[in-house]
């Protein structure tokens, strides 16, 4: 399995974790494998390219050039991964940010159309 299969799968463990989660009450969790599976995804987007990041924010801003840019996929995707990236941080790092179950089935649903507009 090469890198690019390696990091997919590890996007597809991580929605189905997200899905379990969500459906458990365990929405700040749900929200952290969410954006866990946009990153291994985008890492596999990235990889193809031949980019290698090394930040999260790196990724953010990489993903940003090289696929919103040129218009290769919409550009409320770029938004999608800083939005989710930012509540994540807030999710595992500030235990006093409630997190909705709302706001991790939104989440969830971006993710779900950030994959399907990834794979067109």
């Amino acid at each position: 399995m090469n890198r690019i299969q390696s990091l997919l799968k590890l996007s597809k463990e991580e929605l189905f974790s997200a899905e379990i989660l969500l459906q458990n009450q365990c929405d700040r969790a749900s929200v952290s494998r969410s954006y866990y599976a946009m990153y291994h995804l985008v890492q596999a987007l990235l990889t193809a390219k031949n980019i290698n990041i090394k930040t999260h924010k790196g990724l953010i801003q990489q993903f940003g050039q090289h696929f919103i840019k040129t218009e290769e996929l919409p550009q409320d995707l770029s938004r999608i991964l800083s939005d989710t990236f930012s509540l994540r941080q807030l999710s595992d790092y500030d235990e006093t940010i409630l997190i909705t179950p709302r706001q991790a089935e939104i989440i969830l649903e971006n993710l779900k159309r950030f994959i399907d507009e990834s794979n067109n």
